[in-house]
């Protein structure tokens, strides 16, 4: 009888011991979880204040226009748009997989980081326009609206990275979540009446709906690709 107490005793002991150790295991990663999390967020913020002083130079470069003319401004401003254009394609994809790891830990600054996220691109795509008619430049620009989930949307978003893979700076691409209420994206969806997603604005021409990749080669200002 004793040395069975003593066995019910251990077994009760181990039991404990396991649930603590569990416990314990469980804790730590929640910490380190936590602590990942909020390291990514810190990288994303700190990427996208040096993006938006880079969009900032790229408005105040515009007053050379005014005083040096297209000639000497334009390759210069069109370094800077490259510059942005690959960041921001780079944190943009960043912000994606950050919220499809499917725990985000602070959902507000989560949210934070997306509307001024948002915001910057916005500004970026108006500056873009602007240099296009500036300097007569040829690269192709594209609105993409997306409201998830939503049919059709992952798809066109494989389709985007393509032919952003593809072509490179020729075509610009501006991902706008139309659920983040940020008031310039609401303005350029009210201008240009998006009412389902996804929907494209491909050089200021809307187009609802799911746009396949060829019509996308189709619809843009590529020319010929050397070896693509």
């Amino acid at each position: 009888m004793t040395a069975q107490k003593q066995v019910k005793k251990l077994d009760a002991g181990l039991i404990v011991s396991a649930f603590v150790i569990s416990g314990l295991i469980f804790a730590a990663g929640m910490f380190v979880g936590y602590g990942l999390n909020t390291e990514k967020l810190a990288s994303i913020e700190s990427n996208l204040n040096s993006i938006n002083k880079d969009v900032q130079s790229f408005q105040s470069q515009f007053l050379f226009l005014d005083m040096f003319g297209e000639k000497a401004s334009c390759p210069m401003l069109e370094s800077t748009l490259n510059r942005i254009s690959e960041n921001s394609y780079d944190l943009g994809n960043r912000l994606s997989a950050y919220g499809a790891e499917g725990e985000i830990k602070d959902e507000a600054t989560y949210r934070e980081r997306k509307l001024e996220y948002s915001s910057m691109l916005t500004g970026y795509w108006l500056l873009a326009e602007k240099l296009k008619s500036a300097c007569n430049m040829s690269f192709n620009t594209i609105l993409y609206f997306y409201s998830g989930p939503c049919p059709g949307c992952e798809d066109q978003a494989f389709i985007l990275t393509y032919m952003k893979n593809k072509y490179g700076d020729r075509v610009l691409v501006f991902a706008l979540d139309a659920d983040i209420k940020e008031p310039s994206v609401e303005a350029l969806r009210e201008y240009y009446n998006i009412t389902e997603y996804p929907s494209l604005v491909i050089n200021g021409k809307p187009i609802p709906g799911f746009v396949s990749q060829q019509q996308l080669e189709d619809t843009l200002n590529l020319g010929v690709v050397v070896g693509g």
